[in-house]
């Protein structure tokens, strides 16, 4: 939950230093739960561990080829309704609050549906 607030509140920041905390706070407690995610395949799937976190690991990607494209048609369409320049916090405010949501949701699901208990023999 503390990467999702500080992504969602990185285009308050006015400053470089600012957004710099901002974002390194976000990326370590993003790279917390990646722990808890990466080892979750060697418990439910000993013998296809590889390949469950190849199929998840696909889905991720896909998920940051798509990102890439959905950002720049957001600032675009945020550059036109807010009619500013890309420096603007308005502009990115969707940017970072849609991955921040995301993260929200995908925590719960992941703490209401996982388990240690093992699936595949």
């Amino acid at each position: 939950m503390v990467a999702s607030i500080a992504l969602m509140a990185l285009p308050k920041f006015r400053t470089s230093f600012g957004a710099v905390i901002c974002s390194s706070v976000a990326l370590g407690f993003l790279a917390l739960g990646r722990a808890g995610f990466a080892v979750n395949h060697m418990d439910i799937a000993p013998r296809y561990a590889g390949i469950v976190m190849g199929v998840s690991n696909t889905a991720g990607t896909l998920a940051g080829i798509i990102g890439v494209d959905l950002t720049g048609k957001l600032l675009e369409a945020s550059r036109s309704a807010y009619d500013s320049n890309l420096s603007s916090p308005e502009s990115w405010r969707s940017v970072f609050m849609i991955p921040g949501v995301l993260c929200i949701f995908s925590s719960i699901g992941f703490l209401l549906f996982t388990t240690g208990e093992r699936i595949f023999d």
